[in-house]
């Protein structure tokens, strides 16, 4: 059932993005009056080749409703992101190659991680995302935002329990591969040439205790600078590229 209530996305390349994948309904686009930004114009075109309503606003109006968002001159209504079930996640997972990569998070609550861990696994070819129900932040507009319209490509799921999801994934054929600072192995030494499943911890706690024994695999991501960790969008993307390296055959 679709929710009453619509979500916002702001900003050209999210509002493009979920037109252009045509998986959420658009219930209508806002732009500030006067906007000649080309890019904008290529969102209304295709808007309205979809007859999506196209309302616009007085500049002053339009920042008085919407001032507190990124926005670049454009909102769009659209309905809220339905994550997939896990069980659709890891048949797609498959269907795109039997050796998928996913992403199981553990505690990323902040909503800019988030959109930027969802950007960096869209890129670099990573199948899909794992995030809980509870101790994660929601999909909501500011991961949108974030993703830089990622979100509307990746498949994405959100399940109840962390660990219960790990059994499930390793009866499905993946491997339970922790990146951990006190890893066993450099991300760059592990062969990824199986179905993995890689856990990232928040910050602050990393990878939960119990998550942790669950893990067949640990990896560390070598720093020799002075500070001894990366946020997790950060360690995320330097391991999404790894596996994509080798997937590719490239040397380090």
């Amino acid at each position: 059932m679709e929710d009453s209530k619509p979500s916002i996305l702001y900003g050209i390349n999210p509002v493009m993005e979920a037109l252009k994948a045509g998986i959420r309904v658009c219930h209508n686009i806002v732009v500030k009056e006067k906007v000649s930004n080309p890019r904008i114009q290529s969102v209304l075109t295709l808007a309205r080749s979809l007859r999506v309503k196209v309302e616009t606003l007085p500049q002053k109006e339009f920042q008085q409703k919407y001032g507190a968002y990124a926005h670049q001159s454009i909102i769009g209504y659209f309905s809220s992101k339905k994550p997939l079930e896990l069980n659709d996640l890891i048949e797609q997972a498959f269907q795109a190659t039997p050796t998928p990569s996913l992403a199981l998070l553990d505690g990323i609550q902040d909503p800019q991680n988030l959109g930027a861990i969802i950007r960096a696994a869209q890129t670099l070819g990573v199948q899909g995302i794992i995030i809980p129900d509870r101790r994660s932040a929601s999909l909501t507009e500011t991961v949108a935002k974030c993703s830089a319209g990622a979100i509307e490509r990746l498949p994405i799921a959100c399940v109840t329990n962390l660990v219960q999801t790990v059994e499930r994934l390793q009866k499905a054929g993946f491997w339970m591969v922790g990146v951990d600072s006190k890893g066993k192995t450099p991300c760059y030494e592990f062969k990824f040439d199986m179905p993995t499943a890689l856990v990232i911890g928040g910050e602050e706690k990393g990878i939960r205790p119990l998550l942790r024994k669950k893990c067949d695999f640990t990896i560390n991501i070598p720093m020799p600078g002075e500070l001894d960790s990366l946020n997790a969008a950060t360690a995320c993307a330097v391991v999404f590229y790894e596996v994509l390296r080798q997937k590719k055959g490239e040397k380090p």
